[in-house]
């Protein structure tokens, strides 16, 4: 697989919330449109994801207890390393919390219906395109099976681009959430393993930034 894969899902991750703008604007029908659209490039960006990725993973295999086990240490993991982050992001930067996160408040403020579309597709539909993108396609489709290390600092490095961060701190914090996805799927070969990561730090986020909307 060549990397304009990537560089075109790294796009798409990037562009396909860009509907949400316009949430607030025209009529109830434009609204209606503009959700749809949101809604549909979604769409399109997973099957494009999963069409590629099942290209190279035709066949599906079940989680096992080791996998979870391996996910609840590397979940524990991007905890401890981001607490240990956010104290560190607090005392040089003065952030109680990341501009990517702090962008995504902003428009989860906007209204109701960017509140819920965004909630829902951050939690059922962001994880993975993130997954099929940051892991699946670039470590199995841009690195040799023999590969290790390097396809999981990769996948960090280049899973921090799309969120926005206004400083090193604030983008480690992502490049080691990447990593440790990373290097959960590397030792599980089961995408489904970050996908179900992913989706659970996603909800605790979601559920944290509705009870500061109003605030």
């Amino acid at each position: 697989m060549s990397w304009g894969w990537i560089i075109l899902m790294v796009f798409l991750v990037s562009v396909v919330q860009l509907p949400l703008l316009k949430l607030n604007h025209g009529t109830t029908l434009d609204r209606t449109m503009w959700s749809i659209i949101y809604l549909l490039g979604f769409v399109v960006t997973i099957a494009i994801g999963g069409w590629q990725y099942h290209r190279l993973h035709p066949k599906w295999q079940r989680l096992t207890g080791q996998d979870w086990g391996l996910m609840i240490k590397g979940y524990a993991f991007m905890i401890f390393a981001e607490i240990v982050l956010g104290v560190l992001n607090k005392m040089l930067y003065h952030e109680t919390s990341t501009q990517n996160n702090q962008t995504i408040t902003t428009l989860m403020d906007r209204g109701t219906l960017t509140m819920v579309l965004l909630a829902v597709t951050a939690v059922c539909a962001s994880p993975i395109i993130e997954e099929l993108t940051f892991r699946g396609l670039l470590i199995d489709g841009c690195f040799s099976a023999e590969s290790f290390w390097l396809p999981i600092v990769i996948s960090g490095i280049v899973f921090s681009i799309p969120h926005a961060s206004n400083n090193p701190v604030s983008w480690i914090i992502y490049a080691v959430m990447g990593g440790t996805f990373a290097y959960v799927y590397k030792r599980t070969g089961k995408l489904q393993s970050t996908i179900l990561m992913h989706a659970f730090n996603n909800l605790i986020a979601v559920a944290i930034m509705l009870t500061t909307l109003g605030h």
